[in-house]
């Protein structure tokens, strides 16, 4: 906003100084100023959605919606970093480092995610071991990386957040733990490196308790065998 007003007092002064320097040369401004309201009705007409982009950059900036240097997503539109926000449009750099021009009515009238604003970020994985793993084994598993996750400094604990180890489903091929978790850090890329502890000792812990991860497969059953084999084919000799 401070740079709106800053850009709106530099275009009064220049109209002042401009209509100050008519009047003592002797020209009236006020028939001037008349003829610029009629020829002001004629641009507003043909301008609207330059002043609706305008009026949805005020609402942009009066709602706090994002700022210069926010990480925001509009879905459908563009993803990035806000670099400025300017009378009709937005500029935004993609994380592919190019720039985008987005009228403002588009981030006023859709909804705007704004990662910057995150007080945390989420870890929200579904975890599979083999169906033969022992009730002892899960809860030994589940209990683990529980008191993991619970004791590590990388995360934030209830009632922050709220945070879930659990045996969650029975899928079709595995039997399927859930962790729910959030970090304190925002920043990308420590919360890459705490997802690879955590990714680490996980498997750490499904290894010591005897049991493994599962990954898709299809058992055949044959419930019979033909009687009877074919005869094995002998070639003649040379």
């Amino acid at each position: 906003m401070v740079e709106w007003l800053v850009k709106a007092i530099k275009a009064a002064i220049v109209f002042i100084g401009a209509a100050t320097v008519l009047e003592v040369w002797g020209i009236e401004v006020g028939p001037l100023i008349a003829g610029l309201g009629l020829f002001g009705v004629a641009v507003a007409l043909g301008a609207q959605d330059l002043f609706k982009n305008l009026i949805a950059g005020i609402l942009i900036i009066a709602e706090k919606r994002f700022s210069n240097d926010d990480w925001i997503r509009v879905d459908g539109i563009v993803e990035g970093t806000v670099e400025s926000i300017g009378f009709r449009s937005t500029r935004i750099r993609r994380f592919d480092k190019a720039p985008v021009q987005v009228p403002n009515t588009n981030l006023s009238d859709n909804a705007v995610t704004n990662f910057s604003a995150m007080t945390h970020r989420r870890i929200y994985w579904t975890i599979g071991v083999e169906y033969r793993t022992t009730v002892d084994q899960l809860r030994e598993v589940r209990d683990e990386i529980e008191s993991c996750v619970r004791e590590s400094p990388d995360f934030a604990n209830p009632p922050e957040v709220a945070t879930f180890v659990r045996i969650d489903a029975f899928s079709d091929p595995s039997i399927d733990i859930m962790i729910y978790r959030f970090t304190k850090t925002t920043d990308w890329s420590e919360w890459l490196e705490n997802k690879e502890r955590l990714a680490c000792r996980s498997k750490e812990i499904v290894e010591n308790a005897g049991t493994g991860f599962a990954f898709p497969s299809r058992s055949l059953y044959v419930e019979t065998l033909p009687s009877e084999t074919p005869e094995a084919f002998v070639p003649p000799a040379a």
